[in-house]
């Protein structure tokens, strides 16, 4: 029987060959740990399907998480069983969390017209431009930290579209370049031009980290300034995979923080964050639902088409109408 800490790494090293990111990764090893703790208090001659059983209803009775946390260990377990062990999985019949039916909303264009005069600089987060993207463009969080200088692309005009690549299910996508972020990306680009040529200077061994491993064939990628961040982190950091020493981009924390902060402001926690900027871009913009599903990188309209409300935005109310219709004579 191998032990905990064998089984997690076999999973972690199955990620990392299929490329998952490196937040999968943790939540996936997590829960792998956490099945073969429970699985340690049940019979060893139990039907694998049977411990996921017995796994997933005690997520649901004992520890009452909401529905998605218990899909999020299904996962795991079936990437466990299917990509790391091989083994085909019969029926698994759990007690599962109901998942309820929300509708997506958003905050109004008054309430972000305020929270975007209240987001603040910081001397290593540009906040006021990335909260501007993440609004203007529908970005998720992490896609304008994660983006390269070769991923703007200024046309012959003013203006220019962004290269979102490897986003969410690994969909490359393009984005314009909002009017109001011409100016203040440029001078972004400046900035990071400057802590580029720093790192040449001085530390001429610091590189970025390359995707797929590019840096084995083309060795003077992660030193060249179009492979560098458009959002660099102020220092450099070990890799938490590799342990090479390197630059890397922003933290998502400190975008978060500067959301939050903001938000804090004007009283309105929990109604603001990165990722709600991105639901008020598709409930405030003027595009077609064909176009808003491409620019947003969605697979399926419908997924889209949830951003929307048309029915209760064109509904009337029969007390208005009561209270408006000229009584009779």
């Amino acid at each position: 029987m191998k032990s905990r800490f064998e089984v997690v790494e076999l999973v972690r090293a199955k990620l990392r060959m299929k490329h998952y990111s490196l937040s999968t990764e943790d939540t996936y090893c997590w829960w792998i740990g956490q099945y073969y703790d429970h699985c340690l208090h049940l019979a060893p001659k139990m039907a694998r399907e049977r411990k996921m059983e017995s796994f997933l209803t005690h997520l649901a009775l004992h520890r009452n998480v909401a529905a998605k946390t218990q899909n999020q260990a299904f996962r795991a377990l079936l990437f466990l069983y299917k990509d790391v062990l091989g083994v085909e999985l019969g029926e698994v019949n759990a007690l599962r969390a109901k998942k309820p039916s929300h509708q997506r909303a958003s905050p109004s264009r008054d309430q972000i017209r305020q929270f975007l005069a209240a987001v603040e600089d910081r001397p290593s987060t540009p906040a006021k431009l990335l909260v501007a993207l993440l609004y203007c463009c529908g970005m998720r969080v992490s896609e304008p930290l994660e983006m390269r200088i070769k991923d703007v692309l200024w046309d012959e005009g003013q203006h220019g579209s962004l290269m979102l690549r490897g986003a969410k299910g690994g969909k490359d996508r393009r984005v314009p370049v909002p009017s109001a972020c011409v100016e203040p990306l440029r001078k972004q680009m400046t900035k990071a031009q400057a802590i580029w040529s720093a790192d040449r200077t001085h530390f001429p061994d610091v590189g970025v980290s390359m995707p797929h491993r590019l840096d084995v064939k083309y060795p003077k990628y992660p030193f060249a300034w179009q492979w560098f961040w458009v959002f660099p982190a102020p220092g450099h950091c070990n890799d938490p995979r590799t342990g090479v020493r390197g630059h890397h981009h922003l933290l998502h924390d400190s975008l978060q923080r500067a959301v939050l902060f903001a938000a804090a402001k004007l009283e309105l926690q929990g109604l603001i964050t990165p990722h709600v900027l991105r639901h008020a871009y598709a409930t405030h913009s003027r595009e077609s639902v064909d176009a808003l599903r491409e620019l947003l990188g969605h697979t399926s309209i419908e997924t889209t088409a949830g951003y929307l409300h048309p029915v209760v935005d064109k509904a009337t109310n029969p007390l208005d109408d009561l209270l408006n219709r000229p009584a009779a004579a």
